[in-house]
This record gives C-alpha cells, sequence and structure tokens, in this order.
C-alpha cells in the first residue's frame, strides 16, 4: 500500500488488516429460491446447515412455492419435495402479504438497478424482506446489486461465516 502523506504506520497497518478482513454477513439472511433449489439437490444443503448454525435465515412463502414448481415442474423430481419441506423448517417464512408496504418501492428500486436493466420485478418480495428485517441476501444471481442490500454467494459466505467464527 502507498502511504498518503500524513499517514503513519498505524494507519497503513489498519488498512492492510482491513484488506485481508471479509466483511461479515449480517445476523440475518434472506434466502432465495436458486439457494432452496441448490439444497433440495444437494449441492448445498451442508452450507445451509452451517449457515442455520451462525444466522436466522428468512425467506418469503413465495419464494417457497417458486422451489416447489420448479422444483416438481422444471426439474420433474416431485420426490425432493419432501427434501423441500425439510429444509424450509429451518427458516423463517414470511407471507409476501406482510410485505405489502414494501413491494412499490422495491419493484422500482429493481427497475432501476444497474446490473440487470431488464426491468425485472420478480425479486421484489425478496428485496423487500431483506429491507423490512435489514438483512443481506443469499443468492446466486445479481439482480439484487444496487438496491442497497449485500449479497452472498454460498462460496463467500461459507468463507465469512468461517472467519468469523472459526472453529
Amino acid at each position: 500500500m502507498v502511504a498518503r502523506s500524513g499517514e503513519g504506520p498505524d494507519r497503513q497497518a489498519w488498512q492492510a488488516a482491513q484488506a485481508e478482513a471479509v466483511r461479515a454477513p449480517s445476523t440475518t439472511l434472506v434466502v432465495d429460491a436458486a439457494i432452496l433449489i441448490a439444497a433440495v439437490r444437494g449441492r448445498s444443503s451442508g452450507a445451509m446447515l452451517r449457515a442455520a448454525e451462525g444466522t436466522i435465515l428468512v425467506t418469503t412463502d413465495r419464494v417457497v412455492q417458486e422451489a416447489r414448481r420448479r422444483i416438481e415442474l422444471g426439474l420433474k423430481r416431485p420426490e425432493l419435495l419432501a427434501v423441500l419441506d425439510d429444509l424450509a423448517e429451518l427458516l423463517t417464512v414470511v407471507p409476501v402479504v406482510a410485505l405489502e408496504p414494501f413491494l412499490g418501492r422495491c419493484e422500482e428500486t429493481l427497475r432501476d438497478a444497474v446490473p440487470s436493466r431488464n426491468g425485472s420485478l420478480r425479486d421484489a418480495h425478496v428485496l423487500a424482506l431483506a429491507w423490512s428485517v435489514d438483512a443481506d441476501v443469499w443468492t446466486t444471481h445479481r439482480d439484487f446489486a444496487g438496491t442497497g442490500v449485500a449479497t452472498w454467494s454460498t462460496p463467500n459466505l461459507m468463507r465469512a461465516l468461517a472467519e468469523a467464527d472459526p472453529q
């Protein structure tokens, strides 16, 4: 690191430590449908269990319904619905109707978000939940960038949780 004039070694040490540190996730994480489906398929079920140990996992009833639909109709794997039901027990499921006061603003924010600018409002309920409980979002896509919430991929979330609570 290059020091600016007036910066001492203490400031430089602090900056170096900050560069090494990963920001800790919020104590509450909103789980989106893609994460739920990956866990049901066994691709990140261990990550789901690990995250549930150190954070409060929340989602919306619409996320659970979407995951059910994609598992049953898209993947054509109705036998996995019981696994989804078991994983949903780890989550606090919030009805979308309870998020109504946030939805209009969330739709506007998603419509204007920088990364997609595709006008997709499908995940307004996920953003509304994140805003209402001051949570980060655990997701596989970038639709929430530019909306004011932090998002986590599974590998980065697992790394951050491990650093926050080394065992």
